[in-house]
């Protein structure tokens, strides 16, 4: 027994230093691996856990202003990696069941709205310079192209606006008296053309009138003058009693 205890000790002794050696000969291998894929090899696996909006396209048989409308409702916002545009797991889960819902309904609404997802593009609120001196140099210039009256200024506008109204009503008046006086001088002139007519026709007047003229050449002592101004005389008297 005690014999074979030293033989045991010198191969446990034997073996240890060549583990070891094993053991730090794998180590730097794999540290060296780790450190050769930290950035490129996160940024691919971040994009194979992504898909592009040209995959989708064919995956939805859509154009590209249908899939951007659908995510518009659905307040998604895509990724941006290497100028290309990609959705994320949970995002494509809501695009595939507002698909499978037009494809039932026809329509988008009535699918549930989910919350923003995406990342968020901050604008900025601070106003910019140019654009301040822009705005400043046009009021500025608005406040002295805008032109100012004095009092004085406003009585004689008003002044005139005044006179021009009443020249306007004047030149009105005046044309309906002269419309008036055109009227008057045709009517006389009518009158006149048709008396002579008569006067040179007298057959075409009618038996009385003819009979009074048969009456006054048969009374030769009477005055025609005087007779027409008895005439005249019982037309106004009667008009008078009117």
């Amino acid at each position: 027994m005690a014999e074979n205890v030293p033989n045991t000790t010198e191969n446990l002794a034997d073996s240890k230093p060549e583990t070891i050696n094993s053991l730090a000969d794998s180590t730097p291998d794999n540290t060296m691996c780790m450190a050769d894929s930290t950035p490129d090899d996160r940024q691919n696996n971040d994009i194979f856990s992504k898909i592009s909006i040209l995959e989708l396209q064919k995956k939805y048989g859509i154009g590209r202003d249908s899939l951007y409308g659908r995510m518009r409702y659905l307040q998604i916002t895509t990724y941006k990696v290497k100028g290309k545009a990609y959705l994320d797991a949970d995002q494509i889960v809501h695009m595939d069941g507002l698909h499978d819902h037009i494809q039932a309904t026809g329509k988008m609404e009535g699918y549930p709205i989910p919350e923003p997802s995406g990342p968020v593009e901050v604008e900025e609120t601070e106003p910019d310079a140019t654009t301040t001196t822009t705005t400043l140099t046009v009021a500025e210039t608005t406040q002295v192209t805008t032109p100012s009256y004095t009092p004085t200024q406003k009585r004689y506008s008003q002044e005139g606006v005044a006179s021009r109204t009443q020249s306007s009503q004047v030149e009105d008046a005046a044309a309906i008296v002269q419309s008036a006086q055109n009227k008057a001088a045709g009517t006389l002139i009518a009158e006149n053309i048709l008396a002579r007519h008569f006067i040179e026709n007298p057959e075409l007047l009618s038996d009385e009138l003819k009979a009074k003229i048969k009456e006054s050449g048969e009374m030769p002592s009477i005055d025609p003058f005087a007779y027409a101004d008895s005439l005249i005389n019982i037309a106004m008297g009667s008009i008078s009693a009117a």
